[in-house]
């Protein structure tokens, strides 16, 4: 005799616990404040043909934009968060940097507020806010992918720092604010320095250019005048030198009358740091000479002859 087992049907649903549907729920309203908090202070910056950028409200009477989005000199405005249109104009601009600084006269903008410096890493969540026309403030969401140091722009500007970060960079949030969780700012967006990746300029970045912006009218570069080449160390005279560091840049040419001659460097000098940024190639002898070093003695580590020596140089503004 045979048994047969009678099986009942089983359907599977899976829910969420209503612990992990809180969570989510607090999420979600916490990222919405933020864009509401962040957007107080995101306008629209009218300066193109087609639709409007966004813009930070750096002070009740001025805001900082991408340079890239004003694409003509006159008949600019910005539309703050209350609806409200103010004529606009330019205070300065860095296109190396993709930045702008516009005076808004008689406006009371709502200034940004302003995330700590070096509060961000990669895996920090993230919004991108903007207002590019838009009666409330637009938003992606993301998470930050890396945050690096001196890199040189698509446009050949040099910024001391960078913010990359998986956000949907929707049409007109160039200029916009990335913020934190809270709706702090920690930078500003551009689709043109990288070459149409998202990335933001950390805000202590652009606190440093727009000052530089608004007192020399552009970012002003060091030079010391030199043409040089990048060289190995070898390693019988690292060992010798106690150095770690495998390449430096040799003197090739000195141009009469710059930097560089009035502190003494010679043909054949090796290169090996300024101030506290080693220099192996081209790339970071540009990014050792930026603003900051401008008109100020930095000390030159060098190889003369087989042995270590320092120099102290005073870098001179780039010429135009």
């Amino acid at each position: 005799m045979m048994l047969v087992a009678q099986v009942e049907p089983y359907t599977c649903s899976m829910t969420l616990s209503d612990t992990s549907s809180g969570v989510l729920a607090t999420l979600s309203d916490g990222l919405a404040n933020a864009v509401q908090r962040a957007g107080r202070s995101v306008v629209a910056v009218h300066g193109r043909r087609r639709f409007p950028a966004s813009g930070l409200a750096w002070r009740e009477d001025q805001v900082v934009t991408a340079s890239h989005v004003l694409e003509r000199d006159s008949d600019l405005s910005v539309t703050s968060s209350d609806g409200t249109q103010h004529a606009a104009r330019i205070a300065g601009r860095d296109s190396g940097s993709d930045l702008a600084v516009l005076g808004v006269q008689g406006a009371s903008l709502h200034p940004i507020e302003r995330a700590v410096g070096g509060s961000l890493s990669a895996g920090h969540l993230v919004l991108a806010v903007g207002r590019p026309g838009t009666p409330e403030p637009i938003a992606s969401f993301g998470a930050v992918s890396s945050v690096g140091g001196a890199w040189r722009t698509a446009q050949g500007g040099l910024l001391e720092a960078y913010i990359r970060a998986d956000v949907a960079l929707l049409p007109g949030l160039s200029g916009g604010a990335l913020v934190d969780v809270s709706g702090n700012v920690v930078g500003l967006l551009s689709a043109y320095l990288a070459g149409g990746d998202p990335v933001a300029i950390p805000i202590d970045t652009v606190d440093g250019v727009v000052k530089r912006i608004l007192t020399g009218g552009s970012v002003r570069r060091a030079y010391l005048g030199v043409s040089t080449q990048a060289v190995e160390l070898q390693d019988v005279l690292r060992l010798r030198l106690g150095l770690e560091q495998t390449a430096g840049l040799m003197l090739l040419g000195l141009e009469p009358g710059a930097p560089a001659e009035h502190a003494g460097l010679l043909l054949g000098d090796i290169l090996l740091a300024i101030g506290d940024r080693t220099v192996e190639d081209g790339e970071a002898l540009q990014m050792a000479l930026g603003p900051d070093v401008v008109g100020k003695s930095v000390t030159i580590r060098l190889i003369r002859g087989g042995d270590l020596r320092e120099v102290s140089l005073v870098p001179a503004p780039r010429p135009n």
